[in-house]
Formats: C-alpha cells, structure tokens, sequence
C-alpha cells in the first residue's frame, strides 16, 4: 500500500478515502484484490501486460471497474501496476 486515509501498513496518509497501491508481477504471476461494496477500482498498467477480470491490458493501458467485488490479476508479463481503491 502507497497511501491511505489512516497511514496504515507504513503508508503515506492522503486526507481523502482512497487506498493507492502498486504492484510488480513477473512473467504468469496473477494476484487478486477484493473491494469493499460499493467502492471502485481503478486499475493502470504502467508495464508490461496483465489480464485484469478476463480483459487483457498493456502498457499505458487503465481500466475502472464498477459493481465488481473481485479484481483478479492473472497472467501477467513483467508488469508493474497501479491500483486505486476509491469510493
């Protein structure tokens, strides 16, 4: 976790209700994120690929997800990524 409104885990504290993380997967490492209801994620492929809830991305690439509960990263290549947690 980067940032969040309580400076939990280490993370900065940013005075609003978001979470911001980051990610770097190797080659066919996937991991999963669960939101809250209601919340929204926002997910950016800084590099490399990455399949995101069955929608392949690439470098450069985002995608928002709404009235989702999972977010499922999968097959990955040498990605690095972002994802916000917002409401």
């Amino acid at each position: 976790m980067l940032v969040s409104p309580d400076a939990s885990e280490g993370s900065l504290l940013l005075h609003q209700d978001a979470y911001a993380y980051a990610a770097v997967l190797d080659s066919g490492e996937g991991l999963s994120y669960r939101l809250k209801p209601g919340r929204k994620g926002y997910l950016h492929v800084a590099r490399g690929a990455v399949t995101a809830n069955s929608i392949k991305l690439s470098a450069g690439d985002a995608l928002i997800l709404t009235d989702e509960t999972d977010i499922n990263l999968a097959s990955a290549l040498d990605a690095e990524l972002l994802l916000f947690d917002l409401p």
